[in-house]
């Protein structure tokens, strides 16, 4: 009995190496399979998240391309008022600018003149109308001495 009892477990364990190389075997194919279904499902997965990345992407692209159209027109008005609002500031800082120094020129240039004794045409104005109010003082005046004869005539 002691070689039945050696020899059978012996071919037990044949027996379950043969039920284990065959639980793996079917296991391995199990895997196999198993595997491949994944990775199937992966696969479409990855091609069904690209799909809807590529309809939403192309949502999300035009709604921003219409809210950048808005802010560009919104930030040209700003732009345009802004460079107005400059533009008229700088115009006028150049008028008065202008005005200060043709003032200070023309004050420089009277006192050099006046400096070296040469007439400006102020001087000339001025003495234009001094010549006109004697002119319309001696008329004033024929005029009186005329009256006055007549006076010393009839007397």
């Amino acid at each position: 009995m002691d070689e039945a009892a050696v020899e059978s477990p012996e071919p037990q364990n044949e027996n379950e190496k043969a039920s284990k190389n065959k639980a793996r075997v079917r296991s391995g194919r199990k895997s196999a399979l198993d595997f491949r279904k994944y990775t199937k499902q992966i696969w479409l997965a990855g091609l069904g998240a690209f799909s809807r990345a590529e309809e939403e992407g192309n949502k999300l692209f035009d709604s921003l391309v219409k809210v950048g159209e808005e802010l560009e027109s919104k930030t040209t008005e700003i732009a345009d008022q802004t460079v107005e609002k400059v533009s008229e500031k700088a115009k006028e800082s150049v008028v008065d600018t202008k005005d200060k120094v043709e003032r200070m020129i023309d004050h420089s240039v009277h006192h050099s003149l006046n400096r070296i004794g040469l007439v400006t045409v102020k001087d000339i104005q001025h003495l234009e109308q001094l010549v006109l109010q004697l002119h319309s003082k001696v008329d004033a005046l024929i005029e009186e001495n005329q009256q006055l004869k007549e006076q010393l005539l009839k007397k």
